[in-house]
């Protein structure tokens, strides 16, 4: 008889990444408003177009407020049918743990049923963003060519490390191919427009690919219950 080492909360931490859905959302918002940033700093009005970054961040900002809505909608139609319903992990908080001098048994309970996809998967990129947005004033523009590939770097760095130990661990192979994708445009030559939002599209596209293909095999593996009401908790 096997000895359980994952606990009941952190396996439905787990769970919540088990369809791909939480990295395929959030992939998808990379894509869509960077794109729509290169666009309007290309076709924009001329004195406008520093502000492209503006459009990159309201997409983070309606993609914070729907997210949940968004996520929960879709695993009522394609998760929960299928392998049941667990409660949706809590958001880890942005403060650490505080020191108390209250004895241990007065202390709260440990919040097993967490992720930390916030912190250590957007927050990363996120500011990786936020350097894009500061290159016209800060000077940035003068790395040219090596920007994206060590931007993509530090983050495949970043995503790699700062997961390893979390609910949603990723490969190291996985964080390679996310480094490798952006050395390729020290030998492609990329116009100045399009050269700082390359790592944010990079990593949109790498999400996407991964919760697209864990969707995929997560469907097959787990076919739709022949009953009507589907499997329940």
């Amino acid at each position: 008889m096997t000895q359980q080492t994952i606990s009941y909360g952190r396996r439905a931490a787990t769970y919540w990444f088990v369809d791909g859905l939480p990295e395929l959302l959030f992939g998808l918002m990379l894509i869509v408003f960077g794109g729509l940033a290169i666009l309007w700093r290309v076709d924009g009005p001329e004195y406008w177009r520093r502000f492209d970054f503006a459009i990159f961040f309201a997409g983070i900002i309606l993609y914070g407020s729907l997210e949940r809505r968004v996520l929960d909608f879709l695993k009522l139609r394609f998760t929960y049918p299928r392998t049941g319903y667990v409660q949706p992990p809590e958001e880890e908080e942005w403060r650490g743990e505080t020191m108390t001098t209250l004895p241990l048994r007065h202390r709260p309970p440990v919040r097993e049923n967490v992720t930390s996809f916030h912190l250590r998967t957007e927050l990363p990129i996120v500011f990786v963003a936020f350097l894009w947005s500061s290159d016209w004033q800060s000077g940035w523009s003068e790395i040219g060519r090596w920007y994206a590939p060590l931007a993509t770097l530090a983050l495949a760095m970043a995503l790699y490390a700062l997961n390893r130990k979390s609910e949603h661990p990723y490969r190291w192979w996985s964080a390679l191919i996310l480094a490798l994708a952006g050395l390729v445009f020290l030998w492609v030559d990329v116009p100045g427009p399009f050269r700082h939002p390359l790592p944010l599209l990079l990593a949109g596209a790498w999400l996407s690919a991964q919760g697209a293909y864990t969707l995929v095999h997560y469907l097959r593996t787990n076919p739709l219950p022949r009953t009507a009401e589907g499997v329940r908790a």
